[in-house]
């Protein structure tokens, strides 16, 4: 496989997106109809994703790769903020000018709605699996944001914990506990029919929903280009932290489904989300918005050149 074949492969993904930014620029979606698109996908659609993908996988039996996943999360979210901090102090960022803010966007990568399809586009016939790991991973590093990435933004925990009570890690522990126990074997057919095709409909919905939320941010957000904080995130995403993850996925080999996890993972902009925590938790959202913007653009070709390179370095061979 090479560039093209990956760059191929990534195209839809950044194509959805893009119709998600027109339906919000020609007013097919508004405010309201963003946050109840939210709701639904959050609450109902993504939850019955992962519950078609996290019981029955044979990757998600193993106790080392759970805690794994979900060490790998939590531990890379919070060396990716530790990391971020350093650069904004390298690029002369101080709290006036918002360093917390670009620590926060630049070291949370998109780690959701891009993957997946992603995912399942490289990997094939383990793409299940390598999906369920991810889930779990995801778990990890959502503890690490509403903890860790909430002080640094607010100052405090108030109202922080409790966010960690939603659709998706409802949805995750109730399928680990699934897999574990083997009770998913007694989930009639006709309810995982139903849970699949309601899961399947999440992917698509939620690039649409990235797309519209980042064309609603840039519009209704004043900012100046900062090209220092653009350099800043562009190079702590798609240079320092990729060495990072694949450092970390060459020493979590023993699960390949979790390697191929901090592969893509490696690859991905800033996630989009930063730009509501900083609005809700006293940061600035004018930087945040230009980390994501920033990191998007650049990674339609820079994601599938890491991905290559990641592939190649692992020996890996795509279905």
């Amino acid at each position: 496989m090479n560039f093209l074949d990956i760059l191929l492969a990534a195209t839809p993904v950044f194509l959805i997106v893009g119709v998600g930014c027109a339906t919000r620029i020609f007013s097919v979606v508004n405010d309201d109809s963003e946050r109840s698109i939210m709701g639904l996908i959050v609450n109902v659609l993504y939850p019955c994703f992962i519950l078609s993908k996290v019981p029955g996988n044979q990757a998600l039996q193993q106790v080392d790769v759970v805690v794994a996943a979900i060490a790998a999360g939590f531990g890379l979210t919070v060396v990716g903020l530790l990391i971020a901090k350093m650069v904004g102090h390298g690029i002369k960022l101080d709290p006036a000018d918002g360093i917390n803010t670009f620590c926060v966007s630049s070291a949370i990568q998109n780690y959701g709605f891009i993957p997946i399809p992603l995912i399942e586009a490289l990997f094939g016939e383990s793409a299940d699996e390598t999906l369920g790991v991810l889930f779990v991973h995801n778990l990890g590093l959502e503890l690490a944001m509403w903890t860790i990435a909430i002080i640094l933004l607010s100052g405090t925990m108030k109202g922080a914990t409790r966010r960690l009570i939603n659709g998706p890690t409802i949805a995750i522990i109730a399928g680990l506990l699934l897999n574990f126990t083997g009770l998913y074997a007694a989930i009639p057919d006709f309810a995982t029919n139903a849970i699949s095709a309601l899961g399947q409909c999440s992917i698509p919905m939620g690039l649409l929903l990235a797309g519209a939320t980042m064309a609603g941010v840039i519009q209704r957000e004043k900012w100046n280009i900062d090209f220092k904080v653009i350099s800043g995130s562009i190079s702590l995403r798609f240079l320092l932290m990729p060495v990072i993850f694949l450092f970390t996925a060459a020493l979590l080999s023993f699960s390949p489904e979790l390697r191929n996890v901090l592969i893509v993972e490696a690859a991905m902009p800033a996630a989009i989300f930063p730009i509501v925590l900083s609005k809700h938790f006293g940061g600035k959202p004018a930087i945040a918005v230009q980390v994501c913007v920033a990191t998007t653009i650049a990674s339609v070709a820079l994601t599938p050149l890491l991905l290559l390179m990641a592939i190649h370095c692992f020996g890996i061979t795509l279905q």
